[in-house]
């Protein structure tokens, strides 16, 4: 079926999207046989979203989300939780921030309303800011620390740069520590209007009176206006970077380039190509690189579809001597998935893999709130589990070849190496571009 407009209710494959007075959508999945319910506030803004003074700003909302209201001090927020032993966490994205809380049915009422009163009646304490601010930098310190992390970080601000998408989503520290109080609350408020929020729901519940309950408590929010932010679409660049990080073992290799959309639906195609490639102990860089030639221990294929654009890469840690052959042997095993050497059976055991972990993931009362709220946030029928893995299981090899020749072609591809490399070994590293060398100890804040 064709997705109805946005401010219509509907229910679809036992999904029941419900707005309140036309404007906040409610999307909520009864589960039989459970007893617990899973629920999420989303804000539908995330890092890339924010305007040049506001970097770090989505996710220090995230921080401050469960600091206190004007009913409720940060203590008895917590001891609420407790009492009801109710699990609460939450997290940002480059385009979305999310609360959420898993809790027994009987507790419905209880976490509508706490939540209902953290988005309303926030106060973000002063106090309560500062000290969140250090745990924040503490945060962002442990990511510096994280070679992995690190290049990681670096590898998507040099695909797009200057762009909201390059910019890791937690800021830099100097972001975090000019952000004022006002500053946030002024972030805060212009997000809250219905439009730019989300409420979900999946598991122990009854939709018409969770709906009743929402539209009693969440009802003050429509008296608020906003405008959605401006996207635009990022341009990808082609860059060969290599990060001198002293003092520490490993090298850590990634290789990879633009991707897929999350509206694309190549991307599923293209995600069977890529757990040939780097997913599972059978996959072919871990057979190659790990199994035939003990080069690594860790190895694998990732894949960042967004709304408007992505990426994808390969990754390899290894010492610094092995450094040339895994590189051979990363871009050796792209070009033969580029090139159709896929086979059936290779396809049918990614597909059995995928069906596989889909179903067990769908068993969770929160996975499935997640795959919902991104199925209405980009659009999608609500198909259950069993359909998606029908579609994926129907993709013929040919169109997996399509996409990977595409998608893998030489000239799109980038490389990031980070690690404790002397000048000698830098030439030695078989990359047909020159290598730009940046040092650890360069200030990282997005102005590659």
């Amino acid at each position: 079926m064709s997705v109805p407009e946005f401010g219509t209710d509907y229910t679809a494959n036992g999904v029941v999207v419900r707005y309140i007075g036309r404007r906040l959508p409610a999307v909520m999945e009864p589960i039989p046989h459970t007893y617990s319910l899973s629920f999420a506030v989303w804000l539908l803004r995330g890092s890339r979203d924010e305007g040049p003074e506001e970097h770090g700003l989505a996710h220090f909302l995230e921080h401050m989300f469960f600091k206190g209201t004007r009913r409720r001090t940060t203590y008895e927020i917590a001891r609420l939780l407790d009492r009801i032993g109710g699990r609460v966490d939450a997290f940002t994205t480059k385009e979305y921030v999310c609360f959420y809380a898993r809790v027994l049915r009987d507790h419905q009422p209880l976490i509508t309303d706490l939540f209902a009163d953290l988005v309303l009646n926030a106060v973000f304490d002063p106090n309560e800011m500062e000290k969140e601010r250090q745990v924040i930098l503490e945060e962002l310190r442990g990511a510096e620390d994280d070679p992995q992390e690190f290049a990681s970080d670096r590898f998507m601000e040099a695909i797009w740069p200057g762009h909201g998408l390059g910019r890791p989503v937690g800021g830099f520290m100097k972001d975090i520590l000019k952000v004022r109080h006002e500053t946030l609350m002024k972030h805060f408020r212009r997000q809250l209007y219905p439009e730019n929020l989300l409420i979900t729901a999946s598991g122990s519940l009854d939709p018409d009176k969770l709906f009743r309950d929402l539209e009693e408590k969440f009802e003050p929010i429509l008296a608020f206006r906003g405008e959605p932010a401006p996207r635009t679409p990022p341009r990808s660049s082609r860059f060969a970077h290599i990060w001198q990080w002293p003092h520490i073992e490993q090298v850590h290799v990634l290789i990879g380039g633009p991707g897929l959309s999350f509206v694309d639906e190549r991307r599923f195609a293209f995600s069977l190509a890529l757990n040939v490639l780097g997913s599972g102990m059978s996959s072919r860089l871990f057979m190659k690189l790990r199994e035939e030639q003990g080069l690594v221990y860790n190895t694998h294929a990732s894949a960042l579809p967004l709304s408007d654009t992505g990426l994808w890469y390969v990754y390899a840690g290894t010492a610094p001597e092995r450094l040339p052959r895994v590189v051979e042997v990363l871009r050796n095993e792209i070009a033969r998935m580029r090139e159709g050497s896929l086979t059936r059976e290779e396809l049918d055991l990614a597909k059995q893999q995928v069906r596989a972990n889909a179903l067990m993931s769908w068993e969770s009362a929160s996975e499935r709130m997640f795959a919902r709220a991104k199925q209405f946030v980009y659009r999608e029928d609500f198909i259950d589990v069993e359909e998606r893995v029908r579609r994926i299981e129907k993709i013929p090899l040919e169109e997996v070849h399509r996409v990977a020749s595409e998608l893998l072609r030489e000239e799109r591809l980038s490389i990031l190496v980070l690690g404790n490399l002397d000048d000698r070994r830098v030439p030695s590293v078989p990359w047909p571009e020159p290598f730009r060398v940046f040092s650890k100890s360069d200030k990282a804040d997005g102005t590659l």
